[in-house]
């Protein structure tokens, strides 16, 4: 551990070079999804619902809000950037609560500057989801923040800091989905466990804090809900569907035993200090502490609907990940000496995983990018560009590829309408298609990418250029 505080502001900024590097990739996978909605809600100066194709609804927009002015800043050209540098915030926004929750738990052992090491060194969080341009790394921000504040109010005995966890709750529900609450309810059940505890959750004036801090939610749904019905049905369907699909038995089966190892695996290393640290006090007869006992116990609540769920994915737990950071520092800071052997120094981890991240940012993602995918949407864009002329693009492909694509043109033309879905009655234009069968009755092309193509069809004056075949496929 001597090693890791004396080079400690070395390997930060190793972490940091990584993270910074990574804000200059082109789009992976959805982040298209968050830069389009962001362009056009401003285009349209609509704010309390987001706006993606021409189509107005569907999610909270909090992300969004955040995202405008830092891309008014860059430049609307750079959208992508401020969609990253959003979520990069988020990130070192989280490591930072962390590290004060672990300094407040564990004071003058150093677990504060290591908490917010560990997280920001985490497999998952390092390589991907720490600087990708996804509303998760924000919701988790003040998912994290919630609790650290509910812990706070119940040490202090505090009602504002109850009432401000509520508060920031609902930030965390603006920026994605509703299941913040079901979190906040996890964390709060796991506190309400200790009886020493509950004579403040449980009191009278908590009970109208509670009422207080759930009203902005109240007055959210009852402004927003009834033009945006979408914004409530939609969540709720999306997280009926998740949560009880009816997919075949053996894929139900094979995912419960997958899905916590790529969790664990995600979250090394962190991971492998806290179970080993929490098994060998169970073995040796030892009681866990009660920071990590409650700690543990949270992140396992709040874990068990995703490892149940039929349909779940890495980036739904991203939340837990910090908890599991702090108990994975208490057994760093207070048990050392289970960690001296080989495959457990921390140095060796917490350096390696600074270099291989420096090294994946520079130049593991953009030789893949160059080779595999990425680079080339920048190529397809300027393709459909010159193909449409002065005629406006539309599209009707959701699929990644095709997003992106469609925020590179909205971006680079952003004093032009943003490209949206075709009208019924379409007489000159290109639309970005999956297939040809999408439009019939127009000409079409295929627009090669490097291992993906797009279909386009024209209509009008644009199926001139000779690159467009006529007739039916």
């Amino acid at each position: 551990m001597s090693f890791l505080h004396r080079y400690y502001w070395g390997i930060l900024g190793l972490v940091l070079a990584s993270y910074g590097l990574s804000l200059f990739h082109a789009y992976v996978g959805e982040e298209a999804n968050y830069t389009i909605m962001s362009m056009e809600m401003w285009q349209r100066q609509i704010f309390r619902s987001v706006v993606s194709l021409g189509g107005v609804g569907g999610r909270p927009p909090l992300y969004n809000w955040v995202m405008i002015p830092v891309a008014r800043w860059v430049g609307w050209t750079q959208i992508l950037l401020a969609a990253r540098l959003v979520t990069l915030g988020a990130t070192l926004g989280t490591a930072l609560i962390l590290s004060r929750w672990a300094r407040a738990l564990w004071p003058g052992v150093g677990a504060g500057k290591l908490a917010g090491l560990l997280y920001l060194v985490t497999a998952d969080v390092l390589f991907y989801r720490g600087w990708l341009a996804y509303a998760d790394p924000l919701f988790a921000f003040f998912m994290v923040l919630s609790a650290f504040l509910l812990w706070n109010a119940v040490q202090r005995r505090s009602l504002l800091c109850l009432f401000l966890s509520l508060l920031v709750i609902f930030a965390s529900y603006l920026t994605k989905v509703m299941t913040a609450y079901a979190y906040y309810g996890g964390v709060w059940l796991v506190l309400s466990g200790q009886r020493s505890n509950r004579a403040f959750l449980w009191s009278r004036r908590a009970m109208g804090v509670y009422i207080l801090g759930l009203l902005p939610m109240g007055l959210w749904l009852g402004t927003v809900g009834h033009q945006d019905t979408l914004q409530v049905t939609g969540q709720l369907a999306d997280v009926r569907d998740k949560l009880l699909s009816t997919d075949a038995l053996g894929a139900w089966l094979l995912k419960l035993g997958e899905f916590p190892l790529s969790i664990l695996a995600g979250l090394l290393p962190s991971s492998l200090w806290a179970l080993r640290g929490m098994v060998l006090q169970h073995r040796r007869g030892i009681p866990w502490p009660l920071p990590v006992k409650s700690l543990a116990g949270m992140a396992l609540l709040n874990f068990l609907p995703y490892w149940i769920a039929p349909h779940s994915a890495p980036r739904y737990v991203l939340p837990e990940y910090g908890l599991v950071v702090l108990v994975a520092t208490y057994y760093l800071t207070h048990e050392p000496a289970l960690f001296q052997n080989g495959i457990l120094r921390p140095e060796r981890w917490v350096v390696g995983l600074a270099l291989l991240g420096l090294g994946v940012s520079a130049v593991g993602y953009p030789v893949y990018q160059q080779r595999v995918r990425g680079d080339d949407y920048a190529r397809m864009a300027s393709q459909i560009e010159a193909l449409a002329g002065p005629y406006p693009i539309y599209t009707m492909n959701w699929s990644s590829v095709g997003l992106s694509v469609v925020a590179l043109i909205d971006s680079r033309n952003f004093d032009r309408p943003a490209v949206v879905s075709p009208p019924s009655r379409l007489t000159d234009g290109l639309v970005i298609a999956s297939s040809p069968r999408d439009l019939p009755g127009g000409g079409w092309a295929e627009l090669e990418g490097q291992s993906e193509q797009l279909v386009l069809i024209c209509r009008g004056k644009v199926c001139a250029a000779p690159f467009f075949h006529s007739g039916r496929p």
